[in-house]
């Protein structure tokens, strides 16, 4: 019965993994499922609606350990669904009370009210190392917001930047990318009680009443109609989820790319044995950011499972169920462990100022030939300035040892030394960092 996704490496030994795992599985699924029997048979007894004297026995059945799991197990594969069984079994346990379990409720009343149970737990969980990690991020930033590195547009030299900005801009997506998710928990965050097909026609006077009671107990927010067949809140968190996956899948390119033995501007944080290579010793692997990259792609496949959940034929939908919540499950159970990588990514990352520099400096100056085509145009106009820049940077390219600044000087055209300094990091650069740095608390 266990709906947890299971995923290799690194990744499944996470702490975030591991806790959004032990939530959506077996035991923590059964807990759920009970904390819904248990909050009804208040709230109904309460209100009158089952007799009063009868809460305490079903509250003292609804725990896990006082069911037969295996047996719970066996049954839930008989019947195709966990809760007949699972009412089942607390209705013998409670004795005459028992009568009164699950009273006008229905099983997807249970499954739904649960897994909005579920998200809210584990995702929480997520927004919260999410938080820590852009924390993390913002110090990064502040830290180098000064460090000259090179700027890259379809991987070639661009112009120059600083490393501060370049962990702004990830910075920048991961918190609209929380935002994103937090919006969607919340509205994920709905109790389900409506009966057979939602209209509570099995308890027509007292069913808004008991709903709205069952929100206030479980903490969560009564909807204005049954949502059962309306499942657009769940696509809601499952593409939040993807979209934060996917962000951290950035960052994790760009550390990965920067690791390249040419490149040498980053390095994941050190641990013994890790990264090794089985035939190759010098190597040191990008493996946290493997593990971030590959988690991304998977899950970015998961918000087209939950549309299709969302295409349910009238009342009670046939086929989709389950299918929506493995999508969810994994999304969720991903997404938190590669949260926790980034964490301990960007917590340890190495980073090397001297390469950066070295880096900005590899071209012979062409990092600075924006600079000086815009210089040039104040006298010739842009589109003449372009071609002369392009023909100098192409013999800077094709002619080793030339710097740009050279080849200008031997092109006739003079160039002060004020072009060749990233006179910009102190200008626009700087202000966009510390707009994004002022957004963290």
């Amino acid at each position: 019965m266990s709906l947890a996704s299971s995923a290799p490496g690194l990744l499944s030994q996470k702490e975030g993994y591991l806790r959004s795992a032990a939530i959506f599985g077996e035991e923590g699924t059964v807990d759920a499922y009970l904390a819904f029997e248990r909050a009804l048979a208040e709230v109904q007894g309460s209100l009158g609606v089952i007799p009063p004297e009868a809460v305490a026995s079903i509250e003292a059945t609804c725990r896990r350990d006082a069911l037969d799991m295996e047996a719970l197990n066996r049954e839930a594969a008989q019947v195709g669904y966990p809760i007949v069984p699972l009412v089942k079994q607390l209705a013998e346990r409670a004795g005459a009370p028992g009568q009164w379990v699950h009273y006008g409720a229905t099983t997807q009343d249970v499954m739904d009210t649960a897994q909005a149970l579920q998200i809210r737990e584990a995702g929480e969980a997520v927004l919260q190392e999410s938080a820590q990690l852009e924390t993390l991020l913002a110090g990064l930033a502040a830290n180098h917001r000064h460090t000259l590195m090179v700027g890259r547009s379809k991987l070639q030299h661009a112009v120059p930047i600083t490393f501060g900005y370049k962990v702004a801009v990830w910075l920048d997506q991961m918190i609209r990318r929380r935002l994103v998710l937090a919006k969607a928990l919340d509205g994920a965050a709905v109790v389900q009680f409506g009966g057979a097909t939602g209209t509570l026609a099995a308890l027509p006077e007292r069913g808004v009443a008991i709903r709205a009671g069952l929100a206030r107990k479980l903490g969560l927010k009564e909807p204005d109609i049954s949502w059962h067949v309306t499942r657009d809140r769940m696509a809601d968190v499952v593409y939040a989820l993807a979209s934060l996956a996917a962000a951290l899948g950035k960052i994790a390119v760009d550390v990965s790319h920067m690791m390249s033995t040419e490149v040498g501007e980053l390095y994941e944080p050190a641990a013994e044995g890790r990264g090794s290579s089985s035939t190759m010793p010098q190597k040191r692997n990008p493996v946290l950011c493997e593990a971030i990259i590959e988690a991304a792609r998977d899950i970015r496949g998961y918000p087209s499972r939950v549309l299709e959940a969302m295409l349910q034929d009238h009342e009670r939908a046939i086929g989709h169920g389950y299918g929506e919540r493995r999508a969810l499950v994994a999304a969720m159970t991903e997404t938190a462990g590669a949260v926790s990588l980034a964490v301990e990514l960007v917590q340890g990352l190495d980073v090397k100022p001297g390469a950066m520099a070295r880096n900005v400096n590899l071209s012979e100056g062409l990092v600075y030939a924006e600079a000086a085509m815009l210089h040039l145009a104040k006298q010739v106009g842009r589109v003449e300035a372009h071609q002369i820049l392009h023909d100098v940077c192409q013999r800077v390219v094709e002619e080793k040892g030339v710097s740009l600044k050279q080849a200008l000087g031997e092109a006739g055209i003079d160039m002060p030394d004020s072009v060749f300094q990233p006179a910009s990091l102190d200008g626009a650069l700087a202000e966009m960092v510390d707009r994004v740095l002022s957004k963290v608390t």
